[in-house]
């Protein structure tokens, strides 16, 4: 596995990356929010075979800074992305994308459907937004330096398993930018492309737990059926964090997918 942090810029700065794994397809990892490219860890110990992964640092999370004038902005994520991926000279990778990237995936995808042969959204962000109350904006905000209490949120987002690495995690999703503590949930909050996804026609593949506390089945399966192409899988009793929590699941599940998309 090869770690780089911060060499490959894309249009918001440099984006700090892990990748594993070879082959002549490439899967672009998307984290979620209050996360980074750590939640991948156990996917990037086990790459499928013949298959590229890079899980990159969205801007403004982990090592990867945000610029003076950085504003929290799915399309800014996603157009980051997108710079990222020209940079390194990654043509048509399929996207993976988990909770809040989730959006970040499909935002990308729908900016050049062409491009990606295939995503894979575990336990994604619904296309019609997901609003926070704002009365939970200052427990958002006091995350920042509350290591416990982030702790604990986190926690609850692993249901079956908690990875001895908890801590690490809660300490990346410290690195956040300010801004983003408060920003990403109300960007969330007003986010829809639910009238958009039936112009990607590409092989779409959602999966979701039955013990996921924050985005439902029903929810996971809408999604999945918004796409021409798109199909629901039942992880059963898991929760918010599949790639956690059943990490061979996730992994067999996305070499499916790509077998599909390379079958056209």
């Amino acid at each position: 596995m090869t770690e780089t942090p911060g060499k490959s810029p894309g249009n918001g700065g440099a984006l700090a990356h892990v990748e594993a794994g070879t082959g002549d397809l490439t899967a672009v990892l998307i984290h979620g929010n209050f996360a980074g490219k750590s939640w991948w860890r156990e996917l990037l110990a086990d790459p499928p075979p013949g298959l590229r992964l890079i899980a990159p640092d969205l801007p403004g999370f982990g090592e990867s800074t945000g610029d003076p004038d950085f504003t929290p902005s799915i399309p800014r994520y996603a157009s980051s992305l997108a710079g990222f991926l020209d940079a390194s000279g990654i043509r048509r990778p399929v996207l993976v994308g988990h909770s809040f990237g989730g959006a970040v995936a499909v935002q990308l995808a729908l900016s050049d459907p062409e491009r990606f042969p295939a995503m894979f959204l575990l336990s994604p962000a619904p296309l019609t937004g997901l609003r926070t109350p704002r009365y939970v904006y200052p427990r958002l905000k006091g995350y920042r330096h509350d290591h416990r209490g982030l702790r604990r949120a986190l926690r609850r987002t692993m249901i079956t398993h908690v990875p001895p690495y908890l801590d690490e995690l809660v300490r990346e999703a410290q690195m956040m930018h300010p801004a983003s503590f408060i920003g990403n949930a109300r960007e969330l909050s007003s986010w829809d492309v639910s009238t958009k996804a039936r112009y990607f026609e590409n092989p779409v593949l959602v999966a979701s737990g039955r013990r996921d506390t924050l985005v439902s089945p029903s929810s996971a399966s809408a999604t999945a059926h918004a796409f021409p192409r798109g199909k629901y899988f039942d992880l059963g009793h898991v929760g918010h964090s599949p790639q956690i929590e059943a990490p061979r699941l996730t992994r067999s599940l996305l070499s499916q997918l790509v077998a599909v998309s390379l079958g056209g």
